[in-house]
């Protein structure tokens, strides 16, 4: 996937109808005009049989070519609000967008529907940068959007969903014939659910036939306003895929909303599947012992910063879009009470990474004002600390916390059985999200996890920088008290009690004494308030997120993967409703509530929030396959 920087569009702004109409500069096309609300009430949702079908979905899937200024979203939402439909139903709008409009763009064209001024006002307040790749964008109304910055097809491309209703409005034709070819609409019908139908405004004979070659079965009805004709269709069954990557495969069945979940640990990886959870119309429940944040999770302070990859790798995307997502999410929960946005400083400790560090800037590893280079380092403007176990209690909100310890948890035909030291309950699908403490359980053995005791040090009298400082280790403010600095890696063995000591201190100390010398000068270790916990690690230095295999189905099916056979294998079988996420290391607040959507997207059937590289970086079976792969060159 290309890691180009994203284009703002161009606009002019065209006189009609006694108003001003955006018109592309680039497309030389108009995004709407006239009554543009009434246009897509007309075309796509009377053209898909909206909003009549909400009322038997309890979950909805419309998939978008061309966001444009977010009008065909903003209707379908409004729609989908006054609805009759199942309680606790959840919308999902997938859409494409190569060159977003500008805010200001967006909401001059947003003055003229002023009925939806508080959904359009509520949309741009949350859309994402302009970063390339999928963004997860979380609504109200139980609307939920993913929105693709980049070429439509390669998006597409990337993504996995199950579409109901495509609405497609891409340039007219002739202007942008890409946004209609036979390529894109084969992606189309590669992520509809069967029985899924479209509706666009144009007849124009290439798209007729693109659709048809497709697998999509048109009509044409009558048009809106001075436009004759438009084309609505459905597709019965869409054409079977191979399968890319067979032992990736998802789990296909999705829960119904108001299924109960269990999740295994309240830390900041249980509270992110919490929060996504509730999102998604699940009743989750949360299991841990030693309450909220007991863990790595309950330090002082936690640095919310990027880790960024020189190349456009998988792991590098998934971090980069990690990051976004949590500022936005640390945003949306009492981001001032949680979170201290004072810039974060990467050091260059030497040429090496100096020069990593100029890759970065010449490709944009962010969006534009999120990065800047200076004479010591990149210094990362929205990063900053966040108070970890105030963030794990917002975004655990009202969830039940149970504290008991999960012994057991057993498949009970198509549910779970959660065992604990005090009670039994049957639930729909169980999450495990306590770190290391994972491998208790028979299910991940199989995963290579590894635990790190790390130790900080917290100095409450000590002035701390203006800002926090990245160089290795670290040190940051503690909001008004003071500074922290961290932290040591130790090996650690499951189930081992983390322990602070007087050396870790000093090592903490003599970490800061490099990087700033005059810092560590005022460091008394006699005034430090020291905390030790223990993280859980993977080899590749990636959450396991997604998924939990039947490990018993992968030794017999992928055998041959030893000895290099070229085959068609089968899809991977998984334990029914069972899913982990875990091995987060010192990245946790960053990448937890991301890997977190991502499962809650899997549990109910909704676009993926990652493309499909992603999602295979981070699956449970990536260690058994790649072992299986590599010990053909062992032999």
């Amino acid at each position: 996937m290309s890691d180009r920087p994203i284009e703002k569009a161009e606009l002019d702004w065209r006189a009609g109808d006694g108003a001003a109409f955006p018109a592309s500069a680039r497309f030389d096309d108009v995004y709407f005009s006239g009554d543009g609300a009434a246009e897509t009430a007309h075309v796509f949702l009377n053209g898909n049989g909206l909003p009549e079908r909400f009322a038997a979905a309890p979950r909805f899937h419309i998939g978008e070519l061309g966001f444009g200024t977010g009008l065909n979203l903003l209707v379908a939402w409004d729609a989908w609000r006054k609805a009759v439909k199942p309680q606790g139903a959840r919308l999902h709008f997938l859409s494409v967008e190569a060159f977003p409009l500008s805010a200001g763009d967006m909401a001059r064209a947003h003055e003229a529907w002023p009925a939806l001024a508080p959904l359009a006002k509520a949309l741009r307040e949350n859309l994402p940068p302009t970063h390339p790749g999928v963004h997860h964008v979380a609504l109200g109304d139980g609307v939920t959007l993913t929105l693709f910055y980049g070429d439509a097809r390669t998006g597409l491309a990337r993504m996995e969903a199950q579409i109901d209703a495509w609405f497609l409005d891409g340039f007219a034709p002739a202007k942008n014939p890409a946004m209609w070819s036979a390529e894109l609409f084969a992606e189309l019908a590669r992520l509809s659910a069967p029985g899924a139908r479209f509706a666009t405004f144009t007849v124009a004979g290439a798209v007729r036939r693109a659709l048809e070659a497709a697998g999509f079965h048109w009509e044409k009805r009558p048009g809106f306003g001075r436009k004759r004709e438009m084309l609505a269709g459905r597709i019965d069954h869409p054409p079977a895929q191979p399968i890319r990557a067979p032992w990736f495969t998802p789990q296909s069945e999705s829960l119904k909303p108001g299924a109960r979940i269990a999740v295994i640990g309240a830390g900041i990886a249980g509270a992110s599947l919490a929060h996504e959870l509730v999102r998604a119309g699940f009743a989750p429940s949360v299991y841990d012992p030693s309450g909220p944040a007991a863990g790595a999770s309950g330090n002082p302070a936690g640095l919310v910063m990027p880790r960024l990859d020189a190349d456009d790798t998988p792991a590098g995307r998934f971090h980069a879009s990690a990051y976004l997502h949590a500022l936005k999410l640390i945003a949306r929960h009492e981001g001032a009470s949680v979170f201290k946005p004072c810039g974060v400083l990467r050091h260059a400790g030497d040429d090496k990474e100096r020069a990593r560090q100029a890759k970065l800037i010449a490709r944009a590893a962010l969006p534009d004002g999120w990065i800047e280079a200076r004479d010591e380092g990149l210094f990362f403007p929205q990063a900053g600390i966040v108070d970890p176990p105030a963030f794990v209690r917002a975004l655990l909100g009202e969830t039940p916390l149970l504290r008991e310890r999960v012994m057991r948890i057993e498949a009970l035909n198509d549910r779970w059985r959660v065992a604990t030291n005090a009670s039994a309950n049957i639930f729909d699908a169980v999450i495990i999200a306590n770190g290391l403490d994972a491998l208790r359980f028979e299910q991940a053995r199989t995963l290579p996890l590894a635990g790190s005791a790390g130790q900080i040090d917290w100095f409450p009298e000590t002035q701390a920088p203006a800002h926090a400082h990245a160089f290795g280790p670290y040190a940051a403010p503690v909001g008004e008290n003071g500074l922290v600095i961290g932290a040591t890696y130790a090996p650690a063995e499951i189930g081992a009690e983390p322990r602070f000591t007087p050396e870790a201190t000093q090592s903490n100390i003599a970490a800061v004494t490099r990087a700033l010398p005059d810092l560590a000068k005022r460091l008394d270790a006699a005034a430090s308030r020291p905390r030790a916990s223990v993280r859980c690690t993977t080899p590749d230095r990636l959450p396991i997120a997604g998924p939990v295999p039947d490990w018993g189905y992968y030794g017999g099916a992928y055998d041959d993967l030893r000895t290099g056979k070229q085959k068609d294998y089968p899809a991977g079988v998984m334990r029914p409703g069972l899913f982990i996420l875990t091995g987060l290391g010192s990245r946790g607040l960053v990448t937890a509530p991301l890997a977190a959507a991502m499962i809650a997207a899997q549990l109910s059937g909704a676009p993926a929030p990652v493309d499909a590289d992603v999602a295979q970086a981070l699956h449970p079976a990536r260690f058994f396959i790649r072992d299986l792969k590599r010990a053909k060159t062992t032999h």
